[in-house]
């Protein structure tokens, strides 16, 4: 079989490499998933450049890869057969740019047949964030408010999704003058642009001057350090990601400064969040099942992942480019079929 392999860290383009490997053959509890589509995250390429979380660094030399959609062909014998030829996603799972890769066969989920290729290659990460984030961590009900950074991000647009199927309320920061009105057609009650230096203030008479209860941000920089300040008593702000650094290497342009007196006097929280350390806390069962909910929700059509690309594995440099193009409005997928 074929694989995309990284033997030491680097640029994408100039470390990552096909190989031909070996066929796998599945343990006694573990199933051979032959892979249809793998998305491109930005998260993957941080991999690539030994940037990532350090517990998610592979052992080198290793495929990249986080999440993606295939068909079981092959089981182990405590596995049943009939699970031969069922469309599955595979639930934290590294290492899925390759033809073949070998999952336990409890964190290979079953895909609605309803389900597109292209949507149920991205139905983990994105669609498991905003919904872990909202639903499990701020437990937010109708009526509720959250307040959002880069609402016009993946995982902005399904927090939106969710909003509208939930009947919570939000507040959504932009970068671009050019978003709000999209965001306003999605459904955002509020939409701030932060190029407009006076954000911050329409951020307080957006709360009526009572702060921000819950909040989600993945940019830190100013802007999160921003709505840190603006927490309300007892408030809480998860961050999951800083895309005020992408693409960056100086180390000071990941730091978030926080206004302590405000943190202090209201008793608030800023807490990082981790999906696969959220994943890791729930276990397989609990993740399983809320990964099977997320499936349903887009076979009946109320979440709905971006528009996706498709690269075959010999264009994979330019799937590469594309995720790092301002100009992207679709996920890159890596195609093996």
């Amino acid at each position: 079989m074929k694989a995309l392999i990284i033997e030491r860290n680097g640029e994408p383009s100039d470390v990552v490499h096909w190989r031909d490997l070996p066929e796998p053959t599945p343990a006694p509890a573990q199933v051979r998933v032959k892979m249809l589509l793998a998305p491109v995250h930005p998260s993957d390429l941080h991999v690539i450049r030994g940037r990532f979380a350090r517990q998610r660094q592979p052992s080198l030399p290793a495929s990249p890869g986080s999440e993606g959609v295939g068909v079981i062909d092959a089981v182990g014998s405590d596995v049943p057969r009939t699970r031969l030829g069922e469309r599955v996603v595979l639930l934290d799972v590294p290492g899925t740019w390759r033809e073949m890769v070998i999952s336990p066969a409890d964190r290979a989920i079953r895909v609605p047949a309803e389900i597109s290729d292209e949507d149920a290659a991205q139905a983990l990460i994105n669609p498991m964030t905003a919904w872990a984030m909202t639903m499990c961590e701020h437990q937010l009900e109708s009526g509720d408010w959250l307040v959002q950074s880069a609402a016009g991000s993946t995982v902005g647009r399904l927090v939106l999704q969710i909003a509208k199927a939930q009947g919570f309320r939000t507040i959504n920061l932009v970068r671009r003058e050019a978003q709000v009105a999209e965001i306003q057609a999605l459904g955002g009650d509020v939409v701030l642009c932060t190029a407009d230096e006076h954000w911050p203030e329409q951020l307080k008479r957006a709360t009526s001057d009572n702060g921000i209860v819950s909040a989600i941000d993945c940019v830190a920089g100013r802007t999160g350090a921003v709505l840190a300040r603006q927490l309300a008593m007892n408030g809480r702000l998860l961050v999951y990601g800083a895309l005020s650094s992408h693409r960056q290497s100086d180390p000071a342009a990941f730091e978030m400064p926080i206004f302590a007196p405000a943190l202090v006097y209201s008793a608030a929280e800023v807490r990082g969040w981790f999906i696969f350390s959220w994943l890791a806390s729930k276990g397989v069962t609990e993740s399983s099942q809320t990964l099977r909910n997320l499936l349903d929700r887009m076979a009946e059509g109320t979440l709905k992942p971006p528009p996706a690309q498709r690269y075959r594995f010999d264009r994979a440099y330019e799937a590469f480019a594309a995720v790092e193009s301002a100009a992207r409005d679709t996920k890159p997928l890596l195609a093996f079929g």
